[in-house]
């Protein structure tokens, strides 16, 4: 059963590194169209993940008070061993790629703040032009 439950749990992290370089080549390529589904997909995987690791920690659990004076390593058969080490380098892969999926977010947003701060003179003040005068609503309407 552990077997099962630590395939499953890889097979999560495959599909959210999946997700996650598709959604960096995404926003490199300023294609927001898939965002709020895979979005739906991430949450739906995190939960799914999560579920099958409180299986693979009851099963764990099981194993050890089987022989609580034995080392959980030398119980584990080296099939599981080799599974849980795949899921600690999916672990891995899905943390890095994070890492650089915030990056991208943090730097689209940085972009997007200076842009409206210049076109409307927004500031983390309120909603005004850099003279301190509110902005006309004549200079959001375009000119026909």
């Amino acid at each position: 059963m552990l077997n099962k439950y630590l395939d499953e749990a890889v097979s999560y992290l495959d599909e959210l590194i999946n997700l996650t370089k598709t959604d960096i080549q995404n926003i490199q390529k300023a294609d927001h169209t898939k965002l709020d589904e895979h979005s739906r997909l991430k949450n739906e995987l995190v939960n799914k993940f999560e579920q099958t690791k409180k299986q693979i920690d009851s099963e764990l659990l099981k194993i050890a008070s089987s022989s609580p004076d034995a080392d959980l390593s030398s119980l584990l058969s080296d099939e599981v061993k080799t599974r849980l080490n795949l899921l600690k380098q999916s672990l891995n892969n899905l943390k890095e790629l994070n890492k650089s999926y915030a990056k991208s977010v943090i730097v689209v947003k940085d972009f997007y703040d200076s842009l409206v701060n210049e076109i409307f003179g927004i500031n983390s003040g309120g909603y005004t032009a850099k003279s301190g005068k509110r902005v006309s609503k004549q200079f959001y309407m375009a000119k026909a």
